[in-house]
């Protein structure tokens, strides 16, 4: 959920049977966010998520997630086309999907990103804000009451109340209204072992990753002095080549350093396991393609579903109470939608729509209405206008009959007629 909040006591004095528990809980959890020791132990915290961010694996890792986001595009669907382009026009000028990708970003990275809303001109715009040192304050009844900005000694730099702002969580969290959970929490111990692991890796190959000799330089007089070879041998490292009469040579490591693969993939295994992402993504190879298919496909959809909830938190807290107002547009006439984060649904989508417009369009029967097109796009119509199971039997029917004409099949005299009720 975004802000602002509207506060009924009505809502509270009679909770449900099994919230009376959780309400409870969540006054308990707002009594340590009065706390100027937990507000700064909470700062600690976003600091060292925003260390993991900047100087590990994962800040490669949640990068990309919020690129996929975004990738396959999103739009503004509505009654009237002049309303859509309106809102369209007014959030390329506010830039707004560059505020809601850092606010994104902001939330995985510390539990919740954070927009002021300013104005510029007759435009509301949002300002994402970094909440590296940014915490919540809440009020007696467990409501975000502010976000305080916390520099140096516990000092107040800023602070925002209920209707300056709005948040994003997309990990939400049941005891904190409003806020939610750092992606990098679960995962900061594989994050770490990892990074450990690719340092001393490092520090192996450095000492040990070139073969290991033990040599012995002699002369006609015996053993050469120390202080000879600190001058002819001192700039001698790995990879040096010397040759010389009357030298013994004795390999002590020839292989260098065993398992360091071994180690890092191990660790890299519990990173992309902890912070649900395919094996790919942290530069693991697959064994089996079913599997990667299966974690691929659950991947998308946890992106999915972090796009309903940035579509729903900017519809409600950001385009209904100021964008659409400011246009003279009802609450809820135009509204944010994704387009499907997975590459190949897109693909997919895109071959039917080709097979469909290669259909007779002297034939009736291959016509789509506009209801059908938009179906096919994810652009619904009101609701009951049209049987959407009813129409994807249909059209795969229509496609079926079309490539069989193509192949000398019946008479289309002999097909059933459908129609969309």
């Amino acid at each position: 959920m975004g802000w602002p909040f509207t506060r009924k006591q009505t809502e509270h004095e009679k909770p449900a049977r099994g919230v009376r528990g959780a309400t409870i809980r969540v006054r308990a959890e707002s009594d340590r966010f009065r706390s100027r020791t937990y507000s700064e132990k909470e700062a600690e915290q976003h600091a060292f998520f925003g260390e993991l961010y900047d100087n590990s694996i994962a800040g490669s890792i949640i990068n990309t997630e919020t690129d996929d986001i975004f990738a396959q595009g999103w739009a503004l669907q509505g009654e009237k086309p002049e309303d859509v382009a309106r809102v369209r026009e007014y959030l390329t000028a506010v830039h707004f999907e560059t505020e809601v990708r850092k606010m994104a970003i902001e939330s995985k990275v510390h539990g919740f990103g954070f927009a002021e809303i300013g104005t510029i001109g007759s435009r509301h715009v949002l300002v994402a804000h970094s909440t590296l040192n940014i915490v919540p304050q809440m009020d007696d009844d467990g409501w975000l009451d502010a976000l305080v900005q916390l520099g140096k000694n516990g000092k107040i730099l800023a602070s925002w109340g209920p209707t300056e702002g709005v948040t994003l969580a997309l990990r939400p969290s049941a005891s904190v209204p409003g806020l939610g959970r750092s992606e990098l929490a679960q995962a900061a111990e594989s994050i770490i072992d990892y990074e450990n692991v690719r340092k001393a890796n490092m520090a192996m190959v450095e000492r040990m990753g070139f073969p290991t000799y033990d040599i012995e330089f002699t002369d006609d007089q015996g053993i050469v002095s120390a202080d000879v070879l600190e001058g002819e041998l001192g700039d001698i490292g790995p990879g040096s080549v010397f040759s010389g009469i009357g030298r013994k040579i004795n390999t002590l490591n020839a292989s260098g350093v065993p398992q360091v693969q071994t180690y890092a993939e191990t660790a890299l295994q519990a990173v992309a396991a902890s912070m649900q992402v395919p094996r790919a993504m942290v530069g693991l190879a697959d064994n089996s393609e079913a599997t990667a298919k299966v974690t691929l496909s659950k991947y998308y959809n946890r992106i999915a579903a972090e796009q309903q909830i940035i579509a729903q938190t900017m519809q409600e807290r950001y385009l209904d109470i100021w964008v659409l107002p400011d246009l003279g547009i009802p609450k809820g006439s135009v509204q944010i939608i994704f387009n499907n984060p997975d590459p190949d649904a897109q693909l997919k989508k895109a071959q039917l729509l080709q097979i469909i417009t290669t259909l007779d369009p002297t034939d009736p029967e291959y016509l789509l209405s506009v209801e059908e097109q938009a179906e096919i796009w994810g652009k619904h119509p009101k609701k009951g206008e049209y049987d959407a199971d009813k129409f994807q039997d249909m059209l795969m029917q229509r496609v079926a009959r079309h490539i069989a004409d193509i192949q000398g099949a019946p008479a289309s005299e002999d097909r059933p007629q459908e129609g969309i009720e």
